[in-house]
């Protein structure tokens, strides 16, 4: 059996009634998309933080296949991030300017023309997705990637995720607050609530039908939107 290229072992952050995240362990294997389900405060932020090496966690640990990286210096994060661990943040609630992104993949998703101008919140994905997608990490790791895209900028980036998990091997790991975005995309699916890991399976059974009561709330609250 193929090690997985993403590991997170009893990952805590924070401590005591103040902790964002507590004993989250899941892995991800190449070519493969975990969606981390949850609504506002579950810790899916932090979780992904810490996963991209922002800051260290309490304790547990990350692998990047097979390599524990949790421990790494400042010198080796900034190694593990420009070439195995990409994040992508939630965009911000500005206007920017269009740019030319390089790459076969990443251009796919500039198609604005040159001056272009849109809501931040759908042209800086598109620029950060682009850029994230030409580095072919190990691990993608995108916080509520969709939120403020347009449509049909949705599924660009939705088309090239399949191409980037198929042709690079990439695990993708997505954090969102809606079932909609896992069941376009997720493979399994982690729900997280309060900082805890509540249930966890494949996307379909997780997504169809669901054992614990925050994840039913969560498909059902979308379902009535």
């Amino acid at each position: 059996m193929a090690r997985p290229v993403l590991e997170v072992r009893n990952l805590c952050v924070g401590s005591g009634d103040a902790a964002a995240v507590r004993d989250v362990s899941f892995a991800v294997e190449a070519g493969r998309v975990l969606c981390v389900l949850g609504g506002e405060g579950a810790g899916k932020s932090q979780l992904l933080r810490c996963i991209g090496l922002d800051f260290a966690p309490v304790s547990g640990s990350i692998l990047v296949r097979g390599v524990d990286v949790t421990g790494a210096t400042s010198e080796r994060r900034r190694q593990i991030r420009a070439r195995s661990i990409e994040l992508v943040h939630p965009p911000a609630p500005d206007g920017v300017r269009d740019l030319t992104v390089p790459g076969t993949r990443a251009s796919l998703l500039i198609q604005g023309g040159p001056g272009a101008t849109a809501p931040v919140a759908g042209m800086r994905q598109r620029i950060q997705i682009a850029k994230a997608l030409s580095q072919e990490a190990d691990a993608l790791l995108l916080d509520e990637p969709f939120v403020g895209v347009e449509h049909g900028v949705k599924l660009r980036i939705l088309e090239l995720l399949h191409l980037l998990r198929a042709e690079a091997g990439t695990a993708v790991v997505v954090a969102s607050r809606d079932p909609e975005v896992a069941r376009s995309l997720a493979d399994d699916i982690v729900v997280l609530d309060d900082g805890e890991v509540v249930e966890a399976g494949p996307a379909a059974r997780v997504l169809e039908s669901p054992s614990h009561h925050r994840t039913r709330a969560l498909v059902e609250s979308r379902r009535s939107a």
